[in-house]
């Protein structure tokens, strides 16, 4: 997601936050901090608002729980997952490709409101109790306010991910269970979508209702934000489906090309840039040694070298190494090399055969491939 700077690293997976997170974060703890004051007369300022911090970080990190329980399902179905973002609407666990079986798909959209669902129910346990288990400590007293929110916080969680709108963990459920019944995933994410679709209607017909209400006016236009939200997802879903459908068995081997121009890892970037970047206009260039391809220097690799240093420093030490890099065989179908592209903004795709680099693949060559099929479809229909 872009906007996003990385804070951590949990069991392999990078955690990241968006830009937008801060402001809703910002929220959250306000919105805290005055529910706190008004429902414990006897709180200072200060300390509803630490009360507030504190609750509002473990709302997050609880947030967070939910998506890890996607990625570690994800993980059994050995379906790669690349990072979580926390931003503006929650989070989200970016997976590297779809799930292999309605099966996996199920139990993997199923584990993140089963966690909210666990942690509501322990937060509210821990809400009912707490009175009695700290009467004797009155400085464990904000347990049971923090305990309330953050049970009743994760129900609703739990609650508003199982809408059956797809691409919210309820949607993937109700996908799963359609492709289980028709064994035939393409279709059953396009009636997945569609539902999505009518929930995000459904959502903004009562962000209209809610606005309309002096009292609610803003509850109104966030749902009616987290309706566009859903909307512009269902959509998205839709049209990916149609560019995996006109990509057909298609596979790698005949899109590429084995015209390309590469470097050594010891040519200095002022050569390359004066050589190959300004003359052909390329924006990324393979490395290779011999026969083997070991790295990919980009444009915003070159760049992050002083122009008076071009002549001293090797493309090696600026290039992106061979193991961080999506790769493809010419034998992999065009849907595996679409996911790969979905992982990079780089504007091609290394492909290696044993070990050396045979050819490249370029995002134009797929997109306009996928253009190629949809306009004979079309034509075939008419």
């Amino acid at each position: 997601m872009p906007g996003s700077i990385r804070v951590a690293r949990l069991l392999g997976i990078d955690v990241r936050i968006h830009f937008s997170w801060f402001l809703i974060f910002f929220i959250v703890v306000l919105s805290l901090a005055d529910s706190f004051a008004s429902e414990n007369v006897t709180w200072s300022d200060t300390k509803s608002f630490v009360i507030a911090v504190i609750a509002a970080v473990l709302f997050f990190l609880s947030v967070l729980g939910h998506e890890l329980a996607h990625a570690l399902v994800a993980r059994r179905f050995r379906m790669s997952v690349t990072s979580i973002t926390l931003f503006v609407l929650g989070g989200v666990a970016n997976l590297a490709k779809e799930p292999p079986s309605a099966m996996a798909e199920f139990l993997m959209a199923a584990a993140g409101p089963a966690t909210s669902l666990i942690i509501g129910g322990v937060g509210i346990g821990l809400a009912v109790f707490a009175p009695s288990l700290f009467q004797a400590a009155p400085a464990l007293q904000p347990i049971q306010p923090i305990a309330s929110y953050i049970g009743r916080v994760n129900l609703a969680l739990a609650a508003f991910n199982l809408l059956p709108g797809f691409p919210l963990d309820g949607g993937r459920v109700f996908r799963s269970i359609i492709w289980g019944l028709l064994k035939d995933r393409l279709a059953a994410t396009r009636i997945a979508a569609r539902g999505g679709q009518v929930v995000a209607v459904l959502l903004v017909v009562a962000g209209v209702l809610l606005a309309l209400r002096l009292d609610a006016t803003i509850n109104g236009l966030w749902l009616a934000f987290i309706a566009y939200f859903l909307w512009n997802a269902a959509t998205s879903t839709l049209q990916q489906e149609r560019i995996t459908a006109a990509v057909g068995g298609a596979r790698v081997g005949p899109l590429m090309t084995t015209d390309f121009r590469s470097t050594s890892p010891g040519a200095m970037v002022g050569q390359v840039i004066r050589d190959l970047v300004l003359p052909m206009n390329l924006r990324a260039i393979p490395v290779v040694a011999g026969d083997r391809f070991i790295g990919l220097v980009a444009i915003g690799d070159l760049r992050k070298v002083e122009q008076e240093r071009w002549s001293e420093t090797p493309v090696e030490v600026v290039m992106t190494p061979s193991d961080t890099l999506p790769t493809v065989a010419p034998d992999d179908p065009l849907s595996t090399a679409l996911e790969r592209f979905g992982v990079t903004d780089l504007p091609l795709l290394p492909v290696i055969k044993d070990g050396r680099l045979v050819g490249i693949l370029y995002r134009e060559s797929v997109i306009g491939y996928v253009r190629m099929q949809e306009m004979v479809s079309l034509a075939g229909r008419r």
